[in-house]
């Protein structure tokens, strides 16, 4: 069986997920927490129709009636440069 990629961010395969849900994570919150699915760099925006549908047809639930787990992005964005450099404490931000 070739191996399809559900979750790019977090290299999760569609058998990752489908042993996921057969070792017992099989509601979409505790799937999410277990895998990482929904929390890479793209919060779900690339993986959530992907991760949706094989839930729905690996536990025979109706995709219309799940929804997107909740997304957490940051508190408060930051600049990338800001994690590249080193801190001092002597320096205004």
């Amino acid at each position: 069986m070739p191996k399809k990629i559900v979750c790019y961010c977090q290299d999760l395969t569609e058998m990752d997920l489908i042993r996921a849900i057969e070792e017992g994570y099989d509601h979409i919150e505790t799937l999410k927490r277990f895998t990482g699915a929904f929390m890479g760099p793209c919060q779900g925006k690339m993986c959530a129709a992907n991760v949706l549908k094989l839930y729905a047809n690996t536990t025979g639930q109706n995709i219309k009636e799940l929804r997107v787990p909740t997304m957490r992005p940051p508190v408060e964005p930051i600049p990338l440069g800001w994690l590249a450099t080193e801190f001092d404490e002597n320096q205004d931000a």
